[in-house]
């Protein structure tokens, strides 16, 4: 019976660490005890991997409904995701591929969960990349090594 209750005990001293480290770590929380995320090269590899094979807008969203579309007059386009800063520690990641095939990462102050929709009055590609916003989050390039 001892036996018993003891290991009842360790199951729920063991589920009670777990709620804790899930609480600081993963959730609005966390930015309390961490401060506000300024981006994760986890959550940029792990994206810019998913991103890179994809040819086109239908494809990325067909695969991963999260992925925000932009599209621009003369076919360009771009496609991303965003880690939200206030959410998590390791938020403050955006992850873009553009029509020109090539992948890029920024990281910085993201501020709320869709960060392209932040841009999409852009019209252009070089105006999407050039917007205000990129500059008003303090947004900088990670170069991947």
């Amino acid at each position: 019976m001892a036996r018993r209750v003891a290991i009842v005990v360790l199951i729920i001293l063991a589920v009670i660490a777990g709620l804790i480290t899930y609480a600081i770590t993963s959730t609005p929380l966390s930015t309390w005890v961490f401060g506000l995320g300024e981006g994760s090269p986890d959550f940029a590899e792990k994206w810019r991997a998913r991103l890179q094979p994809l040819a086109d807008p239908d494809a990325a969203r067909a695969l991963y409904p999260e992925v925000e579309v932009l599209r621009f007059a003369g076919g360009e386009w771009v496609i991303g995701v965003s880690d939200d800063s206030h959410a998590s520690a390791w938020g403050g990641t955006v992850v873009v591929k553009d029509s020109t095939g090539r992948v890029r990462v920024f990281f910085g102050h993201v501020c709320g969960p869709r960060f392209l929709e932040r841009v999409s009055g852009a019209t252009s590609l070089a105006a999407f990349y050039g917007h205000e916003e990129w500059r008003f989050w303090r947004m900088q390039e990670y170069n991947f090594r």
